[in-house]
């Protein structure tokens, strides 16, 4: 990311095929992802699901490139931080409260933190990508950023990379596994987000054509059991569901 907080991102053909699949732009999954990873959730809080898996894409970033992290010596930082720290701290420790009650309160307590804060730190708060796209960046995110000793751009990069329908359904057609966190912020979002679960599909006569195909090759990839085999049987599909979505845009 440069000074002006201008970055550059790449769009992967499989976060591609999915986004068009699932009648999405890019910019509003990416959106979604950076506004629910949490700081919250990041030690350890519960809440609802969403911020739990956004926030799981940035553990599992950090997991996979251990960058070097960054220690900080602004006493005033670290003042209002450990106060911060400590609110949310007992608020994990009630064991009353439901996920979204403790959502609620630890989105709270985070706004009052990013108040007192931001106006100490370098964090950037507006993004613009090469081709035009402007993220929003929350407090939280870039503080599990900072944390992780991970930069925005390297983080929404590694986002877009774990998206895969094919390798995700290649791998749950036989048994049923722990669902990737990068899929899982794409299906909440559309199963869930009351704007885009209600988005009329433009092209209902290629859904209805390739949503029959797909459980037809469910049904053969169940006897197949390289999983490499099955991730390029399903790639092929995809690729093709998505090619007929473009070539029918009217």
């Amino acid at each position: 990311m440069n000074a002006t907080g201008q970055i550059k991102l790449d769009y992967p053909e499989e976060f591609r095929i999915a986004c068009k699949i699932n009648n999405l732009r890019y910019d509003e999954l990416i959106q979604y992802f950076i506004d629910h990873v949490s700081f919250y959730a990041f030690i350890g809080g519960d809440m609802e699901a969403p911020f739990l898996w956004a926030t799981a894409v940035g553990i599992e970033c950090k997991e996979s490139l251990s960058k070097p992290v960054k220690t900080i010596t602004d006493p005033r930082i670290q003042e209002i931080s450990l106060r911060y720290i400590r609110q949310l701290t007992a608020l994990h420790l009630e064991t009353d409260f439901s996920a979204s009650i403790e959502t609620s309160k630890s989105t709270a307590l985070m706004k009052a933190w990013s108040l007192e804060m931001l106006p100490l730190t370098d964090y950037c708060t507006k993004l613009r990508t090469e081709d035009d796209h402007i993220f929003s960046l929350t407090f939280d995110f870039n503080l599990v950023c900072r944390l992780n000793g991970l930069d925005a751009e390297l983080l929404l990069q590694y986002f877009m990379n774990s998206i895969s329908l094919a390798r995700e359904r290649a791998v749950n057609v036989i048994e049923e596994m722990k669902i990737t966190p990068g899929i899982a912020v794409l299906l909440i979002l559309v199963g869930h987000h009351d704007e885009v679960k209600n988005r009329v599909l433009p092209q209902q006569e290629v859904y209805r054509k390739y949503g029959l195909l797909l459980l037809k090759l469910d049904k053969k990839q169940r006897t197949e059991y390289n999983l490499e085999k099955r991730i390029e049987a399903y790639s092929a599909f995809y690729r093709e569901w998505y090619n007929a979505l473009n070539q029918n845009i009217n």
